[in-house]
């Protein structure tokens, strides 16, 4: 078994509002081209850049990424982020990461849609000194960056999602179908919800 300390782990930030199936395509092609030893998920109180729009409840978002993940070799989830109060910073975070897992090599996912305002993020230069940075892109988007670019063509968003729902149309394909059933059980995403 691999100790702690070299162990190779991805850390997925985001709202998963709600998770779906572009989600897991880019963390196993992450886990399987970067040679992780494991991807967790880290469901965020509310991102620091959507503070007038905050996600569905946060046991929803979880229960979930419970359900989905459950059965996934190498993926897994982590509720810290939830568990702090206030916006989910990601350099608070990956100090949490590092007590956790002493010694571990961090890589840190993100959007090419969040790469232009990364160095506005908190503590940006200790961010790039404790983690490797790993771009994501559902597209062939041409992008000038240094970091890793981990790309495949997924046209599926939360966004999509939450509006198909509010207009009464079908999700099924978009998310895993035990996801699909929680998700249309629960009434969120209504049409009173979105904006």
């Amino acid at each position: 078994m691999i100790g702690k300390e070299n162990m190779k782990i991805g850390l997925y930030g985001g709202t998963f509002d709600p998770v779906h199936h572009g989600h897991l395509i880019l963390a196993r092609e992450a886990l399987e081209i970067l040679g992780l030893d494991k991807v967790i998920f880290l469901p965020a109180r509310i991102s620091p850049f959507k503070l007038s729009s905050p996600p569905a409840p946060a046991e929803l978002r979880t229960h979930l990424l419970e359900v989905v993940l459950k059965d996934e070799p190498g993926l897994d989830w982590d509720l810290c982020e939830l568990e702090r109060e206030g916006p989910s910073y990601t350099i608070d975070t990956i100090r949490f990461m590092q007590t956790r897992y002493t010694g571990a090599e961090f890589y840190y996912f993100i959007g090419n849609d969040h790469l232009a305002t990364l160095p506005q993020w908190k503590e940006y230069d200790a961010l790039i000194r404790d983690v490797r940075f790993v771009v994501f892109t559902r597209g062939s988007v041409r992008l000038a960056t240094s970091f890793p670019v981990i790309e495949r063509r997924v046209d599926i968003s939360a966004t999509e999602i939450r509006n198909r729902i509010a207009q009464g149309r079908s999700i099924r394909y978009l998310l895993p179908e035990a996801a699909h059933n929680i998700l249309l059980q629960s009434g969120c995403y209504s049409e009173t919800r979105i904006k």
